[in-house]
C-alpha cells in the first residue's frame, strides 16, 4: 500500500502548476523552499552529481521540512533493493528513477510512489519512452507521474538545457507530465503554456551555484510558474 499521496499525488484539485525545486543540499535552503510555497523538494543520491547528499544530511533535510512526505528521493541506475532501502531508512514514499533503470523495477519498488524520468534529445527517445511505458503497464505498474528532462550526452540532469521545441511538441498527453529541462524564472511561464505540465522541476535554474539554491530565484520561479492556469 503506497502511503503519503496527499501530499502530492491525490491532493485538492490545483488551478496551477505544482512545483518541484530539486538538488538540496542544506536544510535552511530546504525550509527555505518549502516556505516559499514550493510543493516537493528533491534530494539527491546520485554520487556523480554536484548536488549529491548523503543519508546523514538528507534525514536532517527530511526532519527540517514541514511535511516530510514532501521529500523526493533521486536514484540513478541503482538496484531496486538499495533504492527501497535507502528509502525505507529516511522514511520517504516517492523516488525519482533518473536513469536507465528498467520497467521491472518498478514492480520491486510498488509500495512507493514512483517519478520515472526520461531524457529526450529527439523523436527516437520519444518513441523509446512510450515503448518503456507500453512494457511497464503490460507488466502491471505504470510510473505514477512521468519527467521529462533534455538529453545532454555524460549528463543525468541539471544540466540547464531546455528540451528542444520539436521534441516538446512531441510529447504525447500524459496525466501526470512533469516538466524538467533548463527551466527558470524568466522561461518557465511560457513553458508552462506550451507543454501543459501537472508539475515543473528546477534545479540549476534558481541557484547561485550548483546545490546552492538562491532564496529570491526560488520565489521568483514559484511565481512565474503559477502565473498560467492549468487546462
Amino acid at each position: 500500500m503506497r502511503t503519503g499521496a496527499q501530499s502530492l499525488f491525490e491532493g485538492p484539485d490545483e488551478f496551477s502548476v505544482r512545483v518541484k525545486i530539486c538538488g538540496l543540499t542544506r536544510v535552511d535552503e530546504a525550509v527555505a523552499c518549502v516556505q516559499a510555497g514550493a510543493d516537493v523538494i528533491g534530494l539527491n543520491f546520485h554520487a556523480g552529481s554536484s548536488r549529491f547528499v548523503d543519508l546523514s544530511r538528507a534525514r536532517e533535510i527530511i526532519a527540517a521540512i514541514a511535511r516530510p512526505a514532501q521529500a523526493v528521493g533521486l536514484f540513478v541506475n541503482r538496484p531496486a533493493d538499495e533504492v527501497a532501502r535507502v528509502a525505507g531508512q529516511l522514511g520517504l514514499v516517492t523516488l525519482q528513477l533518473h536513469g536507465d533503470e528498467p520497467p521491472e523495477d518498478l514492480r520491486v519498488l510498488d509500495r512507493f510512489w514512483i517519478i520515472r524520468a526520461f531524457r529526450l534529445g529527439s523523436v527516437a527517445d520519444i518513441r523509446a519512452m512510450n515503448n518503456y511505458l507500453e512494457r511497464a503497464s503490460a507488466a502491471g505498474r505504470s510510473p505514477d507521474a512521468v519527467l521529462v528532462d533534455a538529453h545532454v550526452p555524460g549528463q543525468v540532469g541539471g544540466t540547464a538545457t531546455l528540451v528542444a521545441e520539436d521534441v516538446l511538441a512531441e510529447i504525447p498527453p500524459l496525466p501526470r507530465l512533469i516538466l524538467a529541462g533548463g527551466l527558470t524564472p524568466e522561461n518557465v511561464t511560457e513553458r508552462v503554456a506550451r507543454a501543459h505540465p501537472w508539475m515543473v522541476d528546477v534545479a540549476s535554474g534558481v541557484e547561485s551555484s550548483p546545490g546552492r539554491k538562491d532564496p529570491a530565484k526560488v520565489a521568483a520561479f514559484i511565481q512565474a510558474a503559477r502565473r498560467t492556469p492549468l487546462g
